[in-house]
Protein backbone atom coordinates (compact mmCIF):
# COMPACT_ATOMS: atom_id res chain seq x y z
CA UNK A 1 0.00 0.00 0.00
CA UNK A 2 2.44 2.17 1.31
CA UNK A 3 6.29 1.87 1.14
CA UNK A 4 7.91 2.31 4.53
CA UNK A 5 11.60 3.28 2.83
CA UNK A 6 14.38 2.24 4.48
CA UNK A 7 15.98 5.59 4.14
CA UNK A 8 13.51 7.08 6.71
CA UNK A 9 14.26 4.15 9.03
CA UNK A 10 17.51 3.55 8.77
CA UNK A 11 19.39 6.42 10.58
CA UNK A 12 17.28 6.84 13.15
CA UNK A 13 17.81 2.95 14.30
CA UNK A 14 21.16 3.48 13.89
CA UNK A 15 21.32 6.34 16.24
CA UNK A 16 19.48 4.25 18.48
CA UNK A 17 21.61 1.52 18.04
CA UNK A 18 24.47 3.38 19.16
CA UNK A 19 22.97 4.74 22.11
CA UNK A 20 21.79 1.65 23.40
CA UNK A 21 25.57 -0.69 22.94
CA UNK A 22 26.76 1.80 25.46
CA UNK A 23 23.54 2.53 27.83
CA UNK A 24 21.63 -0.82 28.00
CA UNK A 25 21.32 -4.40 27.88
CA UNK A 26 20.59 -6.07 24.41
CA UNK A 27 17.31 -7.20 26.09
CA UNK A 28 16.41 -3.70 26.85
CA UNK A 29 17.66 -2.56 23.14
CA UNK A 30 16.06 -5.17 21.54
CA UNK A 31 12.58 -3.51 23.73
CA UNK A 32 13.65 -0.02 22.44
CA UNK A 33 14.08 -0.87 18.88
CA UNK A 34 10.57 -2.80 18.70
CA UNK A 35 8.75 0.72 19.99
CA UNK A 36 10.36 2.29 17.88
CA UNK A 37 9.89 0.20 14.53
CA UNK A 38 5.90 0.11 15.79
CA UNK A 39 5.70 4.02 15.93
CA UNK A 40 7.66 4.09 12.26
CA UNK A 41 5.05 2.11 10.95
CA UNK A 42 2.08 3.62 12.02
CA UNK A 43 3.79 6.80 9.48
CA UNK A 44 3.59 7.81 6.14
CA UNK A 45 6.10 10.36 4.86
CA UNK A 46 4.69 12.62 1.84
CA UNK A 47 8.05 12.13 -0.15
CA UNK A 48 8.20 15.97 -1.81
CA UNK A 49 7.52 17.96 1.60
CA UNK A 50 8.79 14.97 4.03
CA UNK A 51 5.37 15.97 6.28
CA UNK A 52 4.32 12.94 7.93
CA UNK A 53 0.92 11.62 7.81
CA UNK A 54 -0.71 9.07 10.81
CA UNK A 55 -2.09 5.66 8.74
CA UNK A 56 -5.08 6.43 10.77
CA UNK A 57 -6.90 9.21 11.93
CA UNK A 58 -10.35 9.10 13.73
CA UNK A 59 -10.92 5.07 13.15
CA UNK A 60 -10.41 6.32 8.99
CA UNK A 61 -7.38 4.52 7.17
CA UNK A 62 -4.90 6.64 4.75
CA UNK A 63 -5.45 6.51 1.19
CA UNK A 64 -2.36 7.94 0.11
CA UNK A 65 -0.77 11.85 0.28
CA UNK A 66 0.52 14.24 -2.05
CA UNK A 67 1.45 17.91 -2.56
CA UNK A 68 -0.06 21.12 -3.96
CA UNK A 69 2.09 22.82 -6.00
CA UNK A 70 2.20 26.48 -6.84
CA UNK A 71 4.55 28.59 -8.82
CA UNK A 72 5.41 31.42 -7.30
CA UNK A 73 7.94 34.10 -9.64
CA UNK A 74 9.82 31.29 -12.04
CA UNK A 75 9.89 28.56 -8.73
CA UNK A 76 7.53 25.64 -8.29
CA UNK A 77 6.76 25.79 -4.35
CA UNK A 78 5.22 23.31 -2.46
CA UNK A 79 2.69 24.87 -0.45
CA UNK A 80 0.87 22.10 1.41
CA UNK A 81 0.66 18.40 2.01
CA UNK A 82 -2.16 16.65 1.56
CA UNK A 83 -3.50 13.39 2.85
CA UNK A 84 -7.39 11.54 2.36
CA UNK A 85 -8.41 9.01 4.73
CA UNK A 86 -11.37 6.72 4.43
CA UNK A 87 -13.87 4.57 6.34
CA UNK A 88 -12.00 1.27 4.44
CA UNK A 89 -14.71 -1.17 5.68
CA UNK A 90 -17.67 0.88 3.86
CA UNK A 91 -15.22 2.17 1.21
CA UNK A 92 -15.22 -1.80 0.25
CA UNK A 93 -18.11 -3.08 0.45
CA UNK A 94 -19.34 -0.40 -1.87
CA UNK A 95 -16.48 -0.71 -4.27
CA UNK A 96 -17.23 -4.37 -4.65
CA UNK A 97 -20.79 -4.10 -5.80
CA UNK A 98 -19.93 -1.04 -7.93
CA UNK A 99 -20.57 -1.73 -11.78
CA UNK A 100 -17.42 0.12 -12.77
CA UNK A 101 -14.09 0.08 -11.32
CA UNK A 102 -13.21 4.29 -11.46
CA UNK A 103 -11.92 5.00 -8.06
CA UNK A 104 -12.14 8.64 -8.42
CA UNK A 105 -15.94 8.32 -8.50
CA UNK A 106 -15.92 6.16 -5.87
CA UNK A 107 -14.02 8.34 -3.85
CA UNK A 108 -16.18 11.47 -4.92
CA UNK A 109 -19.40 9.96 -4.83
CA UNK A 110 -18.74 6.74 -2.58
CA UNK A 111 -21.43 6.93 0.70
CA UNK A 112 -18.97 6.52 3.20
CA UNK A 113 -17.28 9.03 5.55
CA UNK A 114 -14.25 10.35 4.02
CA UNK A 115 -11.42 13.01 5.22
CA UNK A 116 -9.20 15.87 3.52
CA UNK A 117 -5.86 16.52 5.79
CA UNK A 118 -3.68 19.85 4.79
CA UNK A 119 -0.26 20.64 6.82
CA UNK A 120 1.18 23.56 5.69
CA UNK A 121 4.51 23.36 4.40
CA UNK A 122 4.99 26.96 4.19
CA UNK A 123 3.63 30.40 5.77
CA UNK A 124 0.79 31.93 3.92
CA UNK A 125 -1.61 34.59 4.19
CA UNK A 126 -4.71 33.50 5.05
CA UNK A 127 -6.72 35.85 2.39
CA UNK A 128 -4.44 34.25 0.02
CA UNK A 129 -5.12 31.06 1.16
CA UNK A 130 -9.16 31.42 1.38
CA UNK A 131 -8.94 33.02 -2.20
CA UNK A 132 -6.98 30.49 -3.70
CA UNK A 133 -9.70 27.83 -2.06
CA UNK A 134 -12.70 30.34 -3.27
CA UNK A 135 -11.25 30.24 -6.48
CA UNK A 136 -11.45 26.64 -6.93
CA UNK A 137 -14.87 25.58 -5.02
CA UNK A 138 -17.64 28.80 -6.96
CA UNK A 139 -17.28 27.13 -10.48
CA UNK A 140 -18.00 23.56 -9.15
CA UNK A 141 -20.38 24.71 -6.84
CA UNK A 142 -22.25 26.68 -9.84
CA UNK A 143 -22.02 23.15 -11.99
CA UNK A 144 -23.29 21.18 -9.66
CA UNK A 145 -26.39 23.20 -9.00
CA UNK A 146 -26.67 23.58 -12.89
CA UNK A 147 -26.84 19.90 -12.94
CA UNK A 148 -28.93 19.44 -10.62
CA UNK A 149 -31.50 22.57 -12.02
CA UNK A 150 -31.46 20.58 -15.35
CA UNK A 151 -32.45 17.34 -14.10
CA UNK A 152 -35.46 15.43 -15.77
CA UNK A 153 -38.29 13.44 -14.34
CA UNK A 154 -38.98 9.83 -15.61
CA UNK A 155 -40.50 11.19 -18.71
CA UNK A 156 -38.13 13.88 -19.78
CA UNK A 157 -39.81 16.66 -18.47
CA UNK A 158 -38.29 19.73 -16.51
CA UNK A 159 -38.79 20.02 -13.31
CA UNK A 160 -39.71 23.62 -12.38
CA UNK A 161 -39.30 22.99 -8.51
CA UNK A 162 -36.35 21.13 -9.01
CA UNK A 163 -34.71 24.39 -10.69
CA UNK A 164 -35.37 26.38 -7.73
CA UNK A 165 -33.95 23.94 -5.32
CA UNK A 166 -30.98 24.33 -6.83
CA UNK A 167 -30.81 27.61 -6.59
CA UNK A 168 -31.35 27.58 -2.82
CA UNK A 169 -28.60 24.78 -2.73
CA UNK A 170 -26.03 26.72 -4.61
CA UNK A 171 -27.04 29.86 -2.43
CA UNK A 172 -26.02 27.82 1.11
CA UNK A 173 -23.01 26.45 -0.11
CA UNK A 174 -21.63 29.65 -1.10
CA UNK A 175 -23.07 31.48 1.70
CA UNK A 176 -21.58 28.15 4.13
CA UNK A 177 -18.14 28.56 2.01
CA UNK A 178 -17.69 32.28 4.09
CA UNK A 179 -17.66 30.18 7.21
CA UNK A 180 -14.56 28.84 6.20
CA UNK A 181 -13.09 31.62 7.20
CA UNK A 182 -13.67 31.09 10.76
CA UNK A 183 -11.43 28.06 10.39
CA UNK A 184 -8.54 29.89 9.06
CA UNK A 185 -8.34 32.47 11.77
CA UNK A 186 -9.35 35.51 9.66
CA UNK A 187 -6.79 37.94 8.57
CA UNK A 188 -4.09 36.30 9.89
CA UNK A 189 -0.79 34.63 8.55
CA UNK A 190 -0.95 30.47 8.15
CA UNK A 191 2.36 29.45 9.72
CA UNK A 192 4.32 26.58 8.55
CA UNK A 193 2.57 23.30 10.18
CA UNK A 194 -1.02 24.38 10.54
CA UNK A 195 -3.59 21.98 10.12
CA UNK A 196 -6.41 21.93 8.55
CA UNK A 197 -9.14 18.70 7.69
CA UNK A 198 -12.27 18.63 6.21
CA UNK A 199 -14.57 15.38 7.41
CA UNK A 200 -16.90 14.53 5.09
CA UNK A 201 -19.96 12.66 6.18
CA UNK A 202 -23.11 10.04 4.96
CA UNK A 203 -25.33 12.00 3.04
CA UNK A 204 -28.65 12.05 4.97
CA UNK A 205 -28.13 13.75 8.32
CA UNK A 206 -28.04 17.01 8.91
CA UNK A 207 -24.24 17.77 8.78
CA UNK A 208 -22.61 17.50 5.55
CA UNK A 209 -19.18 18.31 6.90
CA UNK A 210 -16.57 19.31 9.76
CA UNK A 211 -13.93 21.17 9.65
CA UNK A 212 -11.20 21.24 12.25
CA UNK A 213 -8.07 23.49 12.38
CA UNK A 214 -5.22 24.64 14.50
CA UNK A 215 -5.63 27.84 13.55
CA UNK A 216 -8.99 28.75 15.13
CA UNK A 217 -9.56 28.98 18.78
CA UNK A 218 -13.08 27.18 17.57
CA UNK A 219 -13.17 23.31 17.71
CA UNK A 220 -14.92 22.66 14.84
CA UNK A 221 -17.25 24.18 12.54
CA UNK A 222 -20.29 22.08 11.20
CA UNK A 223 -21.71 22.71 7.52
CA UNK A 224 -25.09 21.52 6.14
CA UNK A 225 -24.66 22.14 2.55
CA UNK A 226 -23.89 18.87 0.76
CA UNK A 227 -23.15 20.66 -2.22
CA UNK A 228 -20.56 22.58 -0.73
CA UNK A 229 -19.07 19.11 0.44
CA UNK A 230 -18.97 17.70 -2.68
CA UNK A 231 -17.53 20.93 -3.95
CA UNK A 232 -14.61 20.51 -1.89
CA UNK A 233 -13.92 16.58 -2.80
CA UNK A 234 -14.00 17.55 -6.19
CA UNK A 235 -10.82 19.83 -5.58
CA UNK A 236 -9.29 16.80 -4.74
CA UNK A 237 -10.66 13.98 -6.86
CA UNK A 238 -12.69 15.36 -9.49
CA UNK A 239 -12.34 15.73 -13.12
CA UNK A 240 -9.76 18.36 -12.61
CA UNK A 241 -7.61 17.95 -9.32
CA UNK A 242 -5.87 20.72 -8.28
CA UNK A 243 -2.66 17.92 -7.43
CA UNK A 244 -2.98 15.14 -10.01
CA UNK A 245 -0.53 13.47 -8.18
CA UNK A 246 -2.59 13.52 -5.26
CA UNK A 247 -5.59 12.07 -6.47
CA UNK A 248 -3.65 9.34 -8.36
CA UNK A 249 -2.33 8.23 -4.66
CA UNK A 250 -5.85 8.59 -3.01
CA UNK A 251 -7.10 6.46 -5.87
CA UNK A 252 -4.11 3.80 -5.61
CA UNK A 253 -5.21 3.16 -1.85
CA UNK A 254 -8.77 2.14 -2.61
Amino acid sequence: MFAKTSSFVTPITNIERRHASKTASPRSHRHRHRILTESLASIVIEPQTKIQFPETSNALKLLGVGSREKKIAILNVKVYAVGMYADETKMNSIKKDAINDDEGLLLLNGNFEKEIVIKLNMSVNEKDFFKALEEALVPRISRIATDMATREDDEGNFMTTTAEYSEECEERALEEMEMIRDGLGKGGKLEKGAQISFTFLETGGEVAMVMKSSLSSRTEIAFKSYELAKALLDVYVGDDPISVEAKKAFEAGC
